[in-house]
């Protein structure tokens, strides 16, 4: 096996979030962290840095592995992040017996852990700029590049706190008007609807501006003004309504209207980073899940793409090669003919897929259960075609942290729930079945409940590898998750801990999930 090495994230401001009473605490690395919070340049810094963060915390294996391999969605027998440890199902495959490890004591402990402190680390950052700002009157420069620093920062705490939302049962809502020595909990929902009136923030402070983000802030992966930031803070509110529910009964009750409006203000184009080997922007996600022997397509999905050819579950023998009418499997040719011996594949011919490609070879151990192979690898974002070294194999390239095709089907959902505008609903759906897939058109005149049914498929498909979309996805329609699967994480050991608080956890032979909050 190949591996990544990850650099860690740094976190930039001069406050490390890790707990409610060490939101309070001296950064070693910034010893004069009082002055530079009054510098403009490093305020700036600051506010920029944000959103490195926040997209190497959003695609960090240590928690989307598991969440990903949890929904049968990727598969891996290697323990690298927890992911055997977490995707390991009883004999006959329907129950997964085991909860969150929340205990201090525990190897599992470290995928709980991630999100949490690395995305109250984005979120105290962000802080850290909109109080020299708003509390501080730093001005960075000009009018302009104040409201820059200023929306990007409102932008990625509002992020930050909407992810929080969407995998933990409770936490803590800060931004420069909080008194970090008596924060308390808020659950899932109060964290979820902060998040959304930081968001729409955001929006409102890019929309009356005139900036373009610098390419450090996202290693060039394209030209970001503030009409895009606005769309794309609406684009978060969508998600985060759309992506919060644990259950298909929470997800009946979401206000599918809202998240139309936000999703219809969206945004319309990716937003994409440029990955640098790890040394600073880190896709990690797309780097294992594109490494045909290191994440597979769980046969479950495989099965979607091309039931006549891919058995699920994995049968003896494995899964011939594809033959699919979704132009995004093909034949499941891949690579230059060189390639057969070491990768098992089959050299790319006139029908080969676009982001999936077929092995003969089992990649994983059969001893750790062959329910985890698959003979179809993900390799969308492998631009070199060939698993080269330098491509997004180990940490380069362009991948997106959003794309446009998310807003498009949460957008087209939120229609279709409301069962308004099914012809708009339809093309939304069409611009990735058609215009990726070369499948049959999705057509308004199929009704909500068949638009429903396609927009499910393309979620399974299109968002693959980015975060762990697919899990929020599947935990909230019916059937998504095998039963004892958790569905969000505890406050982390080491946090309940600092309070003195007893430990507890989700999954396994325990609830799935905290109540739906009032």
């Amino acid at each position: 096996m190949r591996t990544l090495t990850r650099k860690g994230i740094v976190a930039l401001g001069a406050l490390v979030a890790l707990g409610c009473n060490s939101l309070d605490v001296t950064n070693p690395n910034a010893p004069d962290a009082g002055r530079a919070l009054t510098d403009p340049n490093a305020i700036e810094a600051i506010a920029g840095g944000t959103l490195i963060s926040f997209y190497n915390v959003y695609n960090g294996l240590e928690a989307t592995g598991p969440l990903t391999t949890q929904a049968r969605s990727h598969t891996a027998s290697w323990n690298n992040f927890n992911m055997n440890f977490y995707s390991s199902v009883d004999g006959d495959g329907t129950r997964n017996t085991r909860s969150w490890q929340n205990n201090p004591a525990a190897a599992g402990r470290t995928s709980i852990e991630w999100f949490w402190q690395g995305y109250y680390s984005v979120a105290s950052s962000a802080m850290d700029a909109l109080t020299a700002i708003r509390n501080n009157g730093v001005v960075i420069g000009n009018a302009g590049r104040t409201a820059r620093a200023e929306a990007v920062a409102e932008l990625m705490l509002g992020a930050a706190l909407g992810q929080i939302a969407l995998n933990y049962d409770k936490g803590y809502f800060i931004d420069e008007n909080a008194d970090l020595l008596n924060l308390s909990y808020i659950d899932r929902k109060a964290m979820r609807d902060s998040a959304i009136v930081k968001l729409q923030s955001a929006a409102a402070i890019a929309a009356a501006s005139s900036f373009v983000l610098p390419d450090a802030w996202h290693g060039a992966g394209g030209t970001y003004d503030n009409t895009f930031v606005a769309q794309l803070a609406n684009t978060l509110a969508a998600m985060t309504l759309a992506y919060w529910p644990r259950t298909d009964a929470e997800n009946a009750s979401v206000n599918w209207a809202q998240v139309a409006t936000f999703a219809a203000a969206g945004i319309t184009e990716d937003f994409v980073f440029v990955g640098d080997g790890c040394a600073s922007i880190c896709p990690e996600m797309q780097s294992w899940t594109n490494d045909i022997f290191g994440i597979r397509v769980h046969t479950r999905v495989a099965n979607l793409l091309d039931a006549a050819t891919q058995t699920h579950p994995y049968p003896e023998g494995g899964n011939p090669q594809p033959n699919a009418l979704d132009a995004r499997l093909g034949d499941g040719s891949f690579g230059t003919a060189g390639m057969e011996e070491d990768y098992g594949t089959v050299a790319k011919t006139a029908n080969a897929g676009t982001d999936f490609a077929w092995s003969s070879y089992e990649a994983f151990f059969a001893s750790r259960g062959q329910y985890h192979q698959s003979n179809i690898g993900h390799i969308r974002w492998d631009a070199s075609g060939t698993q080269d070294l330098n491509s997004i194999y180990l940490g380069y390239g362009p991948v997106p942290l959003i794309m446009a095709a998310q807003n498009d089907l949460i957008h087209a959902e939120a229609l279709a729930r409301t069962n308004t505008n099914l012809v708009l609903a339809a093309t939304l759906i069409n611009n990735t079945r058609v215009g990726r897939g070369q499948l049959v058109p999705a057509l308004s005149a199929e009704g909500a409940t068949q638009l429903l049914a396609y927009i499910e498929y393309e979620n399974e498909i299109e968002l693959l590898s980015q975060g762990a979309s697919v899990f929020y996805n599947r935990r909230r329609v019916p059937g998504g998750l095998i039963v004892g699967t958790p569905r969000e994480m505890p406050v982390p050991a080491k946090e309940l801990g600092v309070n003195l608080e007893p430990l507890y956890t989700w999954g396994g032979t325990g609830p799935a999930n905290s109540p739906t909050p009032p």
